[in-house]
Parts: structure tokens; sequence; C-alpha cells
């Protein structure tokens, strides 16, 4: 057990630190928008029908955190559901690099994506069209976060550090506890039960991606590398991998049931694309 803690404490220590940085710049962009900007409701409503693009682009950019991002504005009421679902349907978090180091080809990288961003897209419109309808950010008012109407008399600095903090200290909890478990488990068994070969593959790799962790994209792209899941199920499994992204959607009480349908229609469209990859592609 203390070997195990051990070697999680200071993963679950770094992948953390890693996101900082980012969770910083957002709740500052957060403030600023709910004390400066008069007509963000107007500006939101003028670029909502880019936000499936917008949402796919930034969560291809293969950074662990950034997902965490998109949620944090997602329960501030600036972002629409189904942009976050393109968000997380795109989002690769540690894939790149390991599937690269692992002896992936650069052709195989690109085509994952293509792929992805394409799922993110389409599947970023349907849901706006059908289940979100009616939703989008904004309509249902910004979330009552710390740093806004709180009408506090403590500094812009001093509110924004303070929800980073209690933003950094809930990912590093939930994040040592969840590896830990995966460690416990031990990868070999995880991978003794994926099911090679079968259509319900992508179904069970999008269920692993659920769990909130950078470190499951790193584990679905080492069972690519070694031929242990198809090309779809590494696609299935990455576009439900929004790594910190549910943890900070879940964090509010208030905002649970908002997030509940966001999760449900990320893990829906992952699996239907993913299978479909998988019929397709191999």
């Amino acid at each position: 057990m203390l070997e195990i803690i051990h070697h999680v404490l200071p993963e679950a220590f770094f992948d953390v630190l890693k996101t900082v940085p980012l969770l910083l710049i957002v709740y500052a962009l957060l403030y600023y928008i709910e004390n400066r900007l008069t007509n963000t409701p107007e500006l939101l409503s003028r670029a909502a029908q880019f936000g499936p693009v917008v949402g796919a682009l930034a969560g291809s950019i293969p950074q662990c955190g950034f997902s965490a991002a998109a949620s944090a504005l997602f329960s501030a009421g600036f972002l629409a559901p189904a942009t976050l679902v393109a968000v997380f349907l795109a989002t690769s978090d540690e894939a790149v690099p390991i599937m690269l180091a692992g002896g992936a080809s650069v052709q195989q990288v690109v085509l994952l994506l293509v792929v992805k961003f394409a799922i993110a897209v389409i599947g970023g419109y349907v849901l706006r069209c059908t289940v979100f309808r009616r939703h989008k950010a904004g309509t249902d008012g910004p979330l009552e976060i710390e740093m806004g109407d709180c009408g506090c008399e403590t500094s812009p600095v001093a509110n924004i550090l303070s929800h980073t903090i209690k933003t950094t200290i809930f990912l590093f909890v939930v994040l040592f506890a969840l590896n830990m478990v995966v460690h416990g488990i031990g990868e070999e068994r995880v991978a003794s039960l994926m099911l090679t070969n079968s259509i319900f593959q992508p179904l069970l790799c999008a269920v692993l991606g659920l769990i909130p962790s950078c470190a499951m994209s790193v584990l679905l792209s080492e069972l690519f590398v070694g031929g242990t899941i198809s090309f779809g199920a590494l696609v299935a499994g990455l576009s439900t991998g929004a790594g910190f992204g549910y943890i900070v959607l879940l964090e509010e009480k208030e905002g649970r049931h908002r997030a509940l349908p966001v999760i449900a229609a990320t893990f829906a469209t992952a699996v239907i694309g993913g299978t479909l990859v998988q019929l397709l592609i191999g």
C-alpha cells in the first residue's frame, strides 16, 4: 500500500499542478465577464452558432486541463451544453505523446485527431438541434460563483485565487483516490477485461474513459499501441475521457442537474461514434 501511495501521490500532484495556470486564466476571465462586460448575453448569442466547431477545435489541443477550464465556463453559464460536449469529445489529454512514444505512426495520430474532431462537431450540432435545442449559453443564468455576484469587499485577486485553490484541492483529492483504485486493480487486469475483437469494446472503453483521470488516456493509448483494443474503441474511450472536466462539472451541487445530461450525451455520442469507426476502420 505504501508503495502505491508513493507512486500515486506525486503523479496526482503533478497532473493537477499542470492545470493550475489554466484555471487561473479561466477564473480571471469569468471575473472579468461577470463584472465588466454588460453585453455578455448578446455576445454569447452571436457566437452560439459556431459553438461546437470552436469547442471541438479547443478540445483538440492536447492539454489535460482544458476540459476542466471548459467545465468551469459552463458551470458559470458562459458555455452552451452542446459546446461543452464538443470539447469533451475532442479532448485527447495525454494520448498523442503516449501514442507517438509507444510506436504509433504519425498517420494514426492524425487520423485519431481528425476522427475525434469530426465526431465532436457533428455530435455537437446534432445535440444542439435535438437534446439541447432549448439550452444555450447564458439562458439558465450563471451559477452563484464566489467571484462575481457575492457583493464581497475582497479584491479580485483574492476571489480568483480562492476559487482556483478550492477547485485545485478538490481535483487533487478526487484524482488521488481514483488513481489509488486504478493502481490497486492493476493495468494488466484491466487489459484482460477489454473484450478483444468484440463489437462491444467501444462501449467498454467509453465506460473506462468516464473515469475522471488523465491516467485513462495513457492507459487507453497503451492498450491500443499494444494491440489490445481497436482504433474505434480508442476513439470511444478518448471521447469520453474528459479528465478533470467531469470533476469540475460535478463540483457545484447547484449545477449537477445540468451536468448529468452533458455527461450522458457525451457518453452516448462517444459510443455511437466509436462503434461506427470500429465497423468502418477497425
